[in-house]
Protein backbone atom coordinates (compact mmCIF):
# COMPACT_ATOMS: atom_id res chain seq x y z
CA UNK A 1 0.00 0.00 0.00
CA UNK A 2 0.78 3.39 -0.92
CA UNK A 3 1.87 6.20 2.05
CA UNK A 4 0.18 9.00 0.79
CA UNK A 5 1.54 11.49 3.26
CA UNK A 6 1.88 15.00 2.52
CA UNK A 7 5.37 16.22 1.86
CA UNK A 8 6.19 19.68 2.82
CA UNK A 9 8.20 21.47 -0.30
CA UNK A 10 10.46 23.81 0.09
CA UNK A 11 9.61 25.85 -3.11
CA UNK A 12 9.39 29.63 -4.01
CA UNK A 13 9.72 32.67 -1.73
CA UNK A 14 8.42 33.22 1.58
CA UNK A 15 6.46 36.88 1.88
CA UNK A 16 9.44 38.01 4.14
CA UNK A 17 12.08 37.10 1.57
CA UNK A 18 10.24 38.89 -1.25
CA UNK A 19 10.00 42.40 1.12
CA UNK A 20 13.62 42.03 2.09
CA UNK A 21 14.45 41.74 -1.65
CA UNK A 22 12.19 44.50 -2.72
CA UNK A 23 13.74 46.96 0.14
CA UNK A 24 17.06 46.04 -1.59
CA UNK A 25 16.29 46.47 -4.74
CA UNK A 26 14.48 49.86 -3.90
CA UNK A 27 17.49 51.03 -1.67
CA UNK A 28 19.95 50.47 -5.08
CA UNK A 29 17.31 51.86 -7.29
CA UNK A 30 17.47 55.23 -5.42
CA UNK A 31 21.48 55.11 -4.96
CA UNK A 32 21.81 55.28 -8.45
CA UNK A 33 19.59 58.05 -9.04
CA UNK A 34 20.80 60.70 -6.16
CA UNK A 35 24.13 59.85 -7.88
CA UNK A 36 23.33 60.48 -11.26
CA UNK A 37 20.98 63.91 -9.99
CA UNK A 38 24.42 64.65 -7.60
CA UNK A 39 25.97 64.10 -10.98
CA UNK A 40 23.86 65.84 -13.34
CA UNK A 41 23.50 68.97 -10.27
CA UNK A 42 28.02 69.26 -9.98
CA UNK A 43 28.14 69.26 -13.69
CA UNK A 44 25.61 71.94 -13.78
CA UNK A 45 27.80 74.48 -11.35
CA UNK A 46 31.13 73.60 -13.19
CA UNK A 47 29.77 74.29 -16.64
CA UNK A 48 28.77 77.36 -15.12
CA UNK A 49 31.89 77.92 -13.56
CA UNK A 50 34.02 77.15 -16.85
CA UNK A 51 31.82 79.69 -18.81
CA UNK A 52 31.84 82.79 -16.17
CA UNK A 53 36.07 81.62 -16.17
CA UNK A 54 35.66 81.66 -20.42
CA UNK A 55 34.19 85.04 -20.35
CA UNK A 56 36.79 86.43 -18.16
CA UNK A 57 39.42 85.02 -20.18
CA UNK A 58 37.93 86.19 -23.08
CA UNK A 59 37.59 89.78 -21.23
CA UNK A 60 41.21 89.92 -20.63
CA UNK A 61 42.46 88.68 -23.84
CA UNK A 62 40.71 91.40 -25.30
CA UNK A 63 41.35 93.95 -23.03
CA UNK A 64 45.59 93.23 -23.50
CA UNK A 65 45.17 93.25 -27.52
CA UNK A 66 42.78 96.31 -27.52
CA UNK A 67 45.79 98.16 -25.33
CA UNK A 68 48.51 97.18 -27.93
CA UNK A 69 46.17 99.10 -30.90
CA UNK A 70 46.00 102.15 -28.74
CA UNK A 71 46.43 105.90 -31.10
CA UNK A 72 49.13 107.41 -28.40
CA UNK A 73 48.78 111.09 -28.95
CA UNK A 74 45.15 110.88 -29.33
CA UNK A 75 43.26 113.00 -26.92
CA UNK A 76 40.22 110.60 -26.49
CA UNK A 77 43.15 108.73 -24.13
CA UNK A 78 42.02 109.24 -19.96
CA UNK A 79 42.62 107.01 -17.17
CA UNK A 80 40.86 107.19 -13.67
CA UNK A 81 40.68 104.45 -11.41
CA UNK A 82 36.84 103.66 -12.61
CA UNK A 83 36.99 104.17 -16.14
CA UNK A 84 39.68 104.19 -19.07
CA UNK A 85 38.96 105.93 -22.71
CA UNK A 86 41.14 104.63 -25.46
CA UNK A 87 41.39 105.28 -28.87
CA UNK A 88 42.77 102.92 -31.39
CA UNK A 89 43.32 102.23 -34.52
CA UNK A 90 41.52 98.11 -34.88
CA UNK A 91 41.16 96.28 -38.10
CA UNK A 92 41.79 99.75 -40.23
CA UNK A 93 39.11 101.84 -38.46
CA UNK A 94 39.29 103.84 -35.56
CA UNK A 95 37.05 103.31 -32.79
CA UNK A 96 37.24 105.06 -28.96
CA UNK A 97 36.58 102.47 -26.62
CA UNK A 98 35.65 102.75 -22.68
CA UNK A 99 35.71 100.48 -20.00
CA UNK A 100 33.82 102.10 -16.98
CA UNK A 101 32.97 100.47 -13.56
CA UNK A 102 29.41 100.51 -12.50
CA UNK A 103 27.78 99.79 -9.24
CA UNK A 104 25.05 97.12 -9.45
CA UNK A 105 21.65 96.81 -7.60
CA UNK A 106 23.09 94.03 -5.41
CA UNK A 107 26.32 96.26 -4.06
CA UNK A 108 28.56 94.36 -6.79
CA UNK A 109 30.40 96.04 -9.88
CA UNK A 110 30.26 95.36 -13.04
CA UNK A 111 32.51 96.45 -16.25
CA UNK A 112 31.01 97.52 -19.10
CA UNK A 113 32.73 98.58 -22.63
CA UNK A 114 31.34 101.10 -24.64
CA UNK A 115 32.56 101.32 -28.36
CA UNK A 116 32.24 104.41 -30.46
CA UNK A 117 33.59 103.50 -34.23
CA UNK A 118 34.64 107.30 -36.11
CA UNK A 119 34.47 106.61 -39.03
CA UNK A 120 31.24 104.50 -39.51
CA UNK A 121 29.40 106.95 -36.39
CA UNK A 122 28.37 103.95 -34.49
CA UNK A 123 28.07 103.42 -30.95
CA UNK A 124 27.30 100.03 -28.80
CA UNK A 125 28.00 99.07 -25.42
CA UNK A 126 27.73 95.60 -23.56
CA UNK A 127 28.36 94.69 -19.58
CA UNK A 128 31.94 92.49 -20.00
CA UNK A 129 32.21 90.89 -16.41
CA UNK A 130 29.62 91.08 -13.58
CA UNK A 131 29.07 90.49 -9.86
CA UNK A 132 32.14 91.32 -8.47
CA UNK A 133 33.28 92.25 -5.25
CA UNK A 134 35.73 95.06 -6.52
CA UNK A 135 37.41 96.85 -9.85
CA UNK A 136 39.83 99.50 -10.38
CA UNK A 137 42.34 100.08 -13.03
CA UNK A 138 46.15 101.35 -11.95
CA UNK A 139 48.73 102.73 -14.43
CA UNK A 140 52.60 102.17 -14.12
CA UNK A 141 54.83 105.50 -14.50
CA UNK A 142 57.64 103.37 -14.35
CA UNK A 143 58.37 103.38 -10.82
CA UNK A 144 54.64 102.46 -9.18
CA UNK A 145 51.28 101.98 -9.78
CA UNK A 146 49.27 105.04 -9.80
CA UNK A 147 45.45 105.03 -9.47
CA UNK A 148 44.72 108.01 -11.59
CA UNK A 149 47.01 109.10 -14.56
CA UNK A 150 47.26 112.68 -15.00
CA UNK A 151 50.21 113.15 -17.55
CA UNK A 152 50.08 113.58 -21.09
CA UNK A 153 52.12 110.67 -22.43
CA UNK A 154 50.63 107.30 -21.84
CA UNK A 155 51.78 104.92 -19.09
CA UNK A 156 54.28 102.31 -19.44
CA UNK A 157 51.30 99.61 -18.24
CA UNK A 158 47.78 99.68 -17.52
CA UNK A 159 46.67 96.99 -14.93
CA UNK A 160 42.68 95.87 -14.07
CA UNK A 161 42.40 94.36 -10.73
CA UNK A 162 39.16 92.32 -9.64
CA UNK A 163 38.21 90.54 -6.79
CA UNK A 164 35.43 87.73 -7.52
CA UNK A 165 34.47 85.35 -5.17
CA UNK A 166 37.16 85.66 -2.93
CA UNK A 167 39.21 85.39 -5.87
CA UNK A 168 41.74 88.50 -6.52
CA UNK A 169 43.21 88.70 -10.31
CA UNK A 170 45.78 91.50 -10.87
CA UNK A 171 46.00 91.78 -14.82
CA UNK A 172 48.52 93.90 -16.19
CA UNK A 173 49.34 94.70 -19.57
CA UNK A 174 52.74 96.97 -20.65
CA UNK A 175 52.10 99.14 -23.50
CA UNK A 176 55.38 99.27 -26.12
CA UNK A 177 53.91 102.16 -27.63
CA UNK A 178 55.76 105.18 -28.18
CA UNK A 179 54.09 108.68 -28.46
CA UNK A 180 55.25 110.99 -31.28
CA UNK A 181 55.93 113.52 -29.07
CA UNK A 182 58.43 111.25 -26.73
CA UNK A 183 60.28 110.55 -30.30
Amino acid sequence: MMDYTMEKKNAGFTLMEMLVVIVIGFIIVLLVYQTMQSTIRVSAVIQEKITDMQRVNFFLTSFSSRLLCIVPDSKNNSFTSSKVSIELDEYNSRKIITYEIEPDETGKFGLTVGEKDILLNTECSYPALSGLDSIEFSFFDGDSWLTDWDKDTLPQGIAITFVRNGSKIFFPVKLDIQSVQET
